[in-house]
């Protein structure tokens, strides 16, 4: 795999994120996880274009706001002490109507409460959006080690 660039939505409704809920291999076992709406910048386009791509593909949702970017995430990805790969990944701030629903990519979609997003997103790669939740920030790095 080559690098990744991502972007991905921080949308909330009544003090609740929304979340979509995917599989992932994490320390060689199959796991399901909440995540933030979003994914993989494709050639040729923008961030802005990958974010509303990917929010009406997991959600079905149409963004009404102008993204506003929250924070970076800059990471590696390390198997067996070698890194496989790096990624950066862009958060936004962004609003958007109805009421979503999984698209084909996610499992389930869920708004969630701050506690409940640090008590159920424990993927190595959300140390950052936990930490940018308890207090703030631009710029995070962060490692995934299996």
């Amino acid at each position: 795999m080559g690098d990744f660039v991502g972007a991905f939505a921080l949308l909330q409704r009544s003090g609740r994120f929304l979340m979509v809920q995917n599989e992932r291999v994490i320390g060689g076992a199959p796991q399901r996880v909440w995540d933030l709406p979003g994914g993989g910048v494709e050639p040729r386009e923008l961030l802005r274009e990958a974010l509303r791509r990917e929010v009406a593909e997991e959600t079905g949702l149409a963004l009404l706001t102008t993204p506003r970017l929250a924070f970076v995430q800059e990471g590696e990805r390390v198997a067996a002490g070698v890194r496989q790969y790096a990624w950066r990944s862009f958060f936004f701030e962004v609003e958007a109507e109805g009421e979503p629903q999984p698209g084909h990519e996610v499992l389930d979609v869920r708004w969630m409460s701050r506690a409940e997003v640090e008590a159920e997103c424990a993927a190595p790669y959300h140390d950052s959006f936990r930490q940018w939740l308890r207090a703030g920030g631009a710029y995070f790095v962060s490692a995934w080690r299996d």
